[in-house]
């Protein structure tokens, strides 16, 4: 029997879609299997895929690790192999940035399977009992945030790395001065919209729950769904499944809540692809997999039908799966198809996280923003300087 493997992230979010998708395809290929095997989140942000590429056939990755893949060519180029569904053409069948910001140096290294971007979180039950309205804006967010707190309420939002560091990001570019780079580092870090967002960042903080220090996407999510004093979260990679009915308390999704308007403009995209190993045995069997899994029967009823987010313009625009979460997509589309894409160098993976450890402890500690600009300032001269040597090395 052939198998080929695929190495997924823990959460139902992307495990339950995988394994239904995997029955479909092996009851139509004969004599097949496809293994999938999970890591948790953490590694996924930041796991080098250069190492991991020898293990596994398929592998699920966000789109900052592009640069890294173009360098090591540790993934197959899978326009040569998939025109169709992923040619320049085909980006209109995917929602927002997504199939373009796997797109890069020429060539496409990630089907997109999966689509997400910053958006906000909410209870609307304890929205309600505030008598507010949702926020649009952030001076509205922290209208909010001092009603919930005379009312021994809470926002919310998630500071472990990076994920405060990309909702400044997010700030940044919703402030039409997102961090500048070009394809060996980040080339400025213009200061006065970092200090804007780095301070928006910090109210918000300044109005949530204490244990938001340690908490990531996850973590904020299934706490306002276990506990009832989070009211609401402005920026925060969205889950769809936590709208579902079956949960104990049912969240709600609106648009990312920027600074200035169009609001919902700027926030970072993330969601998720699939990788085909060069070191792959079965490429044909993998390539297989990924066009089933960029299919309608997948991303349209499958993804929708088993707590998934498709990458999908139809499934983001089916009306089964909006109602089944919650809204969810009709919600979080305009921040979807008005988001920013972070840099893909080699190297910025190692800035997001490197980066996201110095924004979370300096807002844990009351840090400023010109000590934490200064600090990001020398990592990216100190990656960019990592990477003028590797190229001179190779050269060499």
């Amino acid at each position: 029997m052939r198998e080929i493997t695929v190495l997924n992230w823990q959460n139902r979010r992307a495990t339950q879609p995988m394994d239904a998708a995997i029955k479909a395809f092996t009851s139509t290929y004969a004599n097949c299997s496809v293994r999938q095997v999970v890591r948790p989140l953490s590694d996924f942000e930041h796991q080098s895929l250069d190492d991991i590429s020898h293990q596994y056939d398929l592998i699920v990755f966000d789109h900052p690790f592009s640069g890294a893949i173009a360098k090591s060519r540790c993934f197959v180029p899978l326009e040569e192999y998939l025109a169709n569904e992923l040619c320049h053409e085909a980006d209109a069948l995917y929602v927002g940035p997504s199939l373009a910001s796997y797109r890069y140096g020429g060539h496409v290294w990630g089907a997109p399977i999966d689509g997400a971007t910053q958006n906000a979180i909410y209870r609307r039950d304890l929205l309600s009992r505030l008598g507010h309205v949702t926020p649009q804006s952030h001076a509205q967010v922290l209208e909010l945030g001092h009603t919930a707190r005379r009312n021994g309420l809470y926002l919310g939002t998630a500071i472990e790395t990076p994920h405060a560091l990309i909702s400044i990001l997010s700030y940044m570019a919703n402030l039409g001065a997102p961090i500048e780079f070009d394809s060996n580092g980040i080339t400025a870090i213009p200061e006065r919209s970092f200090h804007e967002a780095y301070c928006a960042m910090a109210d918000v903080l300044s109005l949530s729950a204490q244990e938001c220090v340690r908490w990531n996407s996850i973590d904020l999510h299934e706490a306002m769904v276990g506990r009832d004093d989070i009211v609401y979260c402005p920026a925060v990679y969205g889950y769809a499944t936590y709208g579902e009915s079956d949960l104990r308390a049912q969240l709600s999704f609106a648009g990312f809540a920027g600074i200035r308007q169009p609001f919902a403009t700027g926030a970072a995209i993330g969601g998720t692809a699939l990788g085909l190993s060069r070191y792959s045995e079965r490429p044909e069997l993998a390539l297989a997999f990924i066009k089933h899994m960029l299919s309608d029967l997948v991303q349209v009823e499958i993804v929708g039908a088993n707590c998934g987010q498709p990458a999908s313009l139809n499934g983001w625009k089916n009306v089964a799966n909006d109602s089944r979460f919650n809204k969810f997509y009709s919600n979080v589309l305009e921040s979807m198809e008005l988001s920013w894409v972070r840099p893909r160098f080699h190297g910025y993976v190692e800035f997001q996280r490197r980066g996201g450890e110095v924004v979370a402890q300096a807002l844990r500690e009351g840090g400023t923003s010109k000590s934490v600009r200064l600090a990001l300032q020398d990592l990216a001269i100190e990656l960019r300087e990592k990477n003028d040597n590797e190229t001179c090395g190779s050269k060499g």
